[in-house]
């Protein structure tokens, strides 16, 4: 137990000791009309999110990107590295979803003697869903809830914005990722097209409103191992910076929280380069949200002089 922060002098107490007990009688063995309910574990969905942040503060994480972009890969990465240890200053202190993270972590796993690792994706038909994680930084914890929710999704949105109000999701979120896939950013087959579909999801989001305006804006470059292979032309890199500062110019003056950052959770393409940017990524997560200044603003050309009082006081 000394190992473990997390743990008090109350919790140790009811750990089991290991000693030999008498059995329960059979007038003390849970029956079936019990009903002992226990935590499945699985991804938390919308209904059941309500009381969840009811309950306990949280950073709500949105992560937006097209099919196999990454954002199952990173879900499964952070699961991983929390299972490791500490991630930076922050460590792992409980999460509600811990068999959803299990299962999407898996299949990266040399044990499952895949010829390459790889990660579930997740399906239209799962509709969305959220991870928790519970961290721990000194004596401050921050839950994180992120969005998961299919590719198509985005994609139909995209080209039909009158989905946009269905990505319920966004509404909530103190941080909306955007996953840029940088293999495909610089394939001379799909780059045209990718470049373009890319910078239109994001307007298309903010043009409709459906980004909350305290809410900040990330790109997160993805699969860097596919661009900086031993052997990759260095202009590979170079067309990725080159777009990371277009999405720059075009966004962040509109959108003072826009920022662009380099991840990569699945080296598998380059061992060498190891994983990139998520230390930063979890604490940049956990940042505390800027406050909401609830208060109504004064008038500044009032007709009565009611009206001018709250500038007056203010």
């Amino acid at each position: 137990m000394d190992a473990c922060p997390q743990y008090s002098e109350d919790d140790e107490k009811l750990l089991d000791s290991g000693d030999d007990e008498p059995g329960p009688s059979a007038a003390t063995v849970p029956t079936a009309t019990d009903n002992v309910r226990l935590c499945p574990n699985e991804r938390i969905l919308t209904a059941e999110l309500t009381a969840l942040r009811n309950r306990v503060p949280t950073h709500t994480i949105v992560l937006v990107g097209e099919q196999k972009a990454g954002k199952t890969t990173l879900l499964a990465c952070l699961y991983g590295m929390f299972c490791k240890g500490s991630v930076g200053e922050y460590s792992f202190v409980t999460s509600k979803t811990l068999r959803a993270f299990a299962e999407r972590h898996h299949l990266a796993l040399a044990k499952t003697r895949r010829a390459t690792p790889t990660t579930y994706r997740t399906s239209r038909a799962d509709n969305v869903g959220f991870f928790h994680l519970c961290l721990s930084s000194g004596n401050n914890t921050t839950d994180l809830i992120i969005s998961d929710r299919s590719g198509e999704d985005f994609d139909d949105a995209r080209v039909n914005t009158a989905l946009i109000p269905e990505l319920r999701e966004l509404a909530l979120a103190d941080r909306v990722c955007f996953l840029l896939d940088a293999a495909k950013l610089t394939n001379i087959k799909t780059r045209a097209t990718y470049r373009r579909t890319f910078s239109q999801l994001i307007r298309a989001l903010i043009d409709n409103r459906a980004v909350p305006k305290r809410a900040k804006i990330e790109v997160l470059v993805t699969k860097l191992d596919k661009v900086s292979r031993p052997e990759s032309d260095p202009a590979l890199l170079e067309a990725v910076r080159a777009y990371e500062k277009e999405l720059m110019d075009e966004f962040k003056p509109h959108w003072p929280g826009f920022a662009t950052y380099e991840i990569c959770a699945l080296p598998s393409a380059n061992h060498l380069i190891g994983f990139v940017g998520l230390q930063e990524l979890v604490a940049r997560w956990c940042e505390a949200p800027v406050a909401i200044d609830t208060r109504p603003l004064p008038v500044a050309d009032g007709l009565r002089q009611f009206d001018l009082l709250l500038g007056r006081w203010s």
